[in-house]
């Protein structure tokens, strides 16, 4: 591709021609057009009520939305030791010898060194459970 400079070469045309004189009345030509039109017509926000009241009504929906999750997402309280101890108790249909199946040895070892026994309640489970019959 040759070197294009622009002073040295003939000016290319546009194509494009002003008819003569178009400039001399433009500017009284577009005055009196822009009089021929008529004023836009002004509408005030205040008017609107229905924009007004569904711009509230959405704010009310995500102010009731955000507190609906907010309550929804709060942690519920776990139940206490003692609650759940006395549910599996009455409520459950898991024997003993179920729950010993689930021990391993370093669970009884534990449960072992837990538990004080003292002999008055030894003799006592002794005597109401009739073991000689």
């Amino acid at each position: 591709m040759k070197d294009f400079k622009i002073d040295e070469e003939d000016k290319m045309k546009t194509g494009f021609r002003v008819p003569e004189g178009y400039f001399d009345v433009f500017t009284e030509r577009m005055m009196t057009q822009i009089a021929e039109q008529p004023e836009p017509k002004v509408l005030p926000l205040y008017r609107h009520m229905p924009v007004w009241f569904s711009a509230a009504a959405a704010f009310i929906l995500l102010l009731g939305a955000g507190w609906f999750f907010m309550l929804n997402n709060q942690k519920t309280a776990q139940p206490d030791d003692v609650t759940i101890e006395n549910y599996l108790v009455y409520n459950s249909n898991v024997s003993t010898y179920d729950l010993t199946q689930q021990l391993n040895e370093q669970d009884i070892k534990q449960l072992e060194s837990s538990l004080t026994i003292n002999d008055d309640a030894v003799e006592d489970y002794l005597l109401d459970e009739n073991i000689y019959e």
